[in-house]
């Protein structure tokens, strides 16, 4: 199977912001498969390796990506609400969506 197209994969993807400092890949991993099966997760990081604020959550099917964001966004994690927008690809770049699959 070949891997998705750059316009593809955006249409996969979700941009999760606000996130707590505690926040690591594998919670996002666990909340966001209640939405479909994904093939990627990103928390993006500083130069210095820290994580940042956001990050993104590739799903393996374009139609999870409208029920995710309507069922997550504004879910607290550690008591602070996350946002979940439609990633696009002027927001920045991302890798190739295919990590999982």
């Amino acid at each position: 199977m070949s891997s998705p197209g750059r316009s593809e994969a955006a249409e996969q993807t979700l941009l999760v912001g606000n996130l707590e400092s505690r926040v690591r890949e594998e919670i996002l991993y666990e909340l966001f498969l209640q939405a479909g099966p994904l093939t990627k997760v990103t928390i993006c990081e500083d130069k210095e390796g820290k994580p940042k604020s956001f990050g993104y959550v590739c799903f393996k099917h374009k139609v999870s990506v409208p029920y995710a964001k309507a069922l997550l966004d504004g879910i607290r994690l550690y008591g602070r609400p996350i946002t979940v927008q439609y990633w696009r690809e002027s927001n920045c770049t991302i890798q190739d969506c295919t990590e999982f699959s």
